[in-house]
């Protein structure tokens, strides 16, 4: 398969705009071909189908979740539990905001194949993949939300703020308010406009309240939970 690095992130770019302004129906191989003026032979070079294209396009919405982690990752004045909380915080709030492309990467039939693409697309970016230590790949290229969750919080009982035998359970309860609460937001209907925004903020918020009170119920006397934010 052709691996010519500016080449693919221009294929990508062009389906990422496709999507946003059509959506996942709007993204056909002919149509991602004509944009580049090139060959949809040219494309199956680069990408398996048409699938492979979307989900890589995807991970574009996921990249403002993948920063903050790299950000508050490299932070010394913060605990895990509370580096923990923080990323959930903006995994919501992205999630909520981008529904389409969320579903797809987390709970699309293809899901299996995120990991392998999350890895690919930042092949495309070596300068940010060279930020990744061996937590960020644990965490980032992984589509297991359980799973990530989990690594994270054993961090936190190495600290003490949790015990280790409730990190699993904490972990798995968790990721099931997020799936439930994602699901019934994303099948609540189709708003436009502002008052698509104020739904999505407004189930984030709830979610996120959800989520917290699960923490404070596990976190051991004593743990603060909430960190100062930096600008």
């Amino acid at each position: 398969m052709n691996t010519n690095p500016e080449r693919k992130v221009k294929y990508v770019q062009i389906t990422s705009e496709i999507l946003e302004e059509e959506g996942v129906e709007g993204v056909t191989i002919r149509k991602v071909a004509q944009r580049a003026n090139c060959t949809s032979a040219v494309l199956y070079k680069h990408f398996y189908n048409r699938e492979h294209l979307i989900m890589l396009a995807s991970i574009r919405f996921l990249e403002p979740y993948i920063d903050e982690f790299l950000a508050q990752n490299a932070r010394t004045d913060i605990s895990s539990i509370q580096m923990d909380l923080l990323l959930w915080k903006t995994f919501i709030r992205e999630a909520f905001n981008n529904v389409p492309y969320y579903k797809l990467m987390f709970f699309g039939e293809n899901r299996e194949t995120l990991e392998d693409c999350v890895y690919e697309y930042y092949q495309m970016s070596p300068d940010v993949r060279r930020q990744f230590d061996g937590l960020t790949v644990s965490i980032v290229f992984s589509g297991d939300l359980a799973g990530r969750e989990y690594l994270r919080l054993r961090r936190a009982a190495d600290e003490g703020d949790i015990d280790a035998e409730d990190a699993r359970t904490l972990a798995e309860l968790t990721v099931a308010v997020f799936d439930g609460v994602f699901v019934k937001h994303e099948s609540a209907g189709d708003a436009q406009g502002t008052e698509k925004t104020e739904k999505a903020e407004k189930a984030a918020d709830y979610c996120y309240s959800l989520i917290k009170s699960l923490f404070e119920r596990f976190a051991r006397p004593g743990c603060i939970l909430e960190a100062n934010t930096e600008d």
